[in-house]
């Protein structure tokens, strides 16, 4: 609000509306909105809206067209490409993010050993911390984040993006060599199994006794994400860690955490695009804003902001230095990732040894063929 005040104080002939709405039903909203024809001439979107609202690139305006007021040269061509269809630039990213590791800085010291920066340190910090205190763990990874694990350890053992050229790009005996990998986490102490968090009686991380207690040491989890759930801990700091170096390549994905769009029905894109431009490089705006929506994916933002002593930054340049690796739009989704999803209910069964490893890796296989066919 403080933001689109200084813009009505720089553009006084432009009025903006802000309409302020919960997340919980905010996509529902817009989607009928845009199949509708009466979406807001500015959009905040989530990561992969512009793809399933406007998969041919004729919902949302170019913003190509508007390059004149809009400073593409400030945003890396991957990131653009990301949002474009049909040679239509359909959103830019405000922010990128992706999955780091965060470590308890007095939890390690406890038990008396570094961060883990290989495979074969993290499958010794999990014996020592089995002698530490059985209810002692490394890492803890909820469903979702061993679904982004499994994925980590695949990228740096084989060097494969998920999707490639519209095909799922993972055969058979590496999603098996994956599951096969977490079950070895859960056999040497790194990682608590289902049954164990289960038990636990929490849905998530930061309402977890063990993790408050500072048993559970370390996530693999979004930059921006650290800060909160570390901030439930009793008496912690936390470190951002290096990357587990699982293999030859560099494993992890980079996102965006919301997007900028402009109706493709606007009658005003030259003002819609000084609103966008304005939101995300002018110095007042961006210091406003800070890195509350994480770290800004603009350039000329970047320059404007002191980060010192930001966490979030730390993590983000890390991020950024390990990998420039997509995350692709069909990852995410609830009838993947969700709940209830493919891809979750096989990490589920292969933890409680309801099914093996490969048939596991098929169930994934013919679940994200599903996917890739809607």
């Amino acid at each position: 609000l403080n933001a689109i005040q200084k813009f009505e104080e720089k553009y006084p002939n432009i009025k903006v509306t802000p309409e302020y709405e919960a997340f919980q039903g905010h996509e529902e909203k817009l989607a009928l909105a845009i199949k509708s024809g009466n979406a807001p001439d500015v959009m905040q979107l989530d990561y992969t809206w512009p793809n399933d609202y406007s998969p041919n690139g004729d919902n949302f305006y170019d913003l190509n067209k508007v390059s004149n007021i809009i400073d593409l040269s400030n945003y890396d061509q991957t990131s653009l490409d990301s949002f474009t269809k049909n040679g239509k630039l359909q959103a830019i990213p405000v922010s990128r993010t992706g999955r780091v590791f965060g470590w308890n800085i007095n939890t390690f010291k406890e038990v008396g050993i570094d961060y883990p920066t290989t495979g074969e340190e993290l499958l010794a910090a999990g014996k020592a911390f089995e002698e530490y205190g059985d209810d002692y763990y490394p890492l803890i990874l909820l469903d979702l984040d061993r679904a982004f694990f499994l994925r980590y350890y695949i990228e740096c053992k084989y060097d494969k993006n998920w999707i490639e050229d519209g095909q799922f790009n993972v055969s058979k005996e590496e999603l098996t060599d994956g599951f096969d990998y977490l079950k070895t986490l859960e056999e040497n102490h790194v990682i608590p199994t289902d049954e164990k968090l289960a038990g636990d009686g929490a849905e998530n991380i930061e309402t977890n006794a063990n993790w408050i207690a500072g048993k559970y040491a370390g996530i693999y989890l979004y930059d921006t994400s650290l800060y909160h759930k570390f901030s439930s801990v009793t008496n912690s700091d936390y470190a951002v860690g290096d990357y587990v170096q699982l293999g030859d390549y560099h494993g992890s994905e980079l996102k965006s955490t919301m997007e900028f769009a402009i109706s493709a029905n606007t009658q005003h894109p030259a003002e819609a695009a000084a609103l966008i431009q304005f939101l995300v490089a002018d110095p007042e705006a961006v210091q406003i804003l800070g890195s509350d929506r994480g770290i800004s994916a603009n350039k000329a933002a970047l320059e404007a902001i002191d980060f010192t002593g930001d966490k979030i930054k730390e993590a983000n340049d890390k991020l950024t230095a390990w990998t420039d690796r997509p995350l692709d739009f069909v990852f995410e989704r609830q009838s993947f990732t969700g709940t209830d999803g493919a891809l979750t209910r096989a990490l589920q069964e292969s933890s409680y040894g309801q099914k093996s490893s490969e048939d596991c890796a098929q169930d994934v296989i013919d679940a994200m063929n599903k996917e890739l066919a809607k």
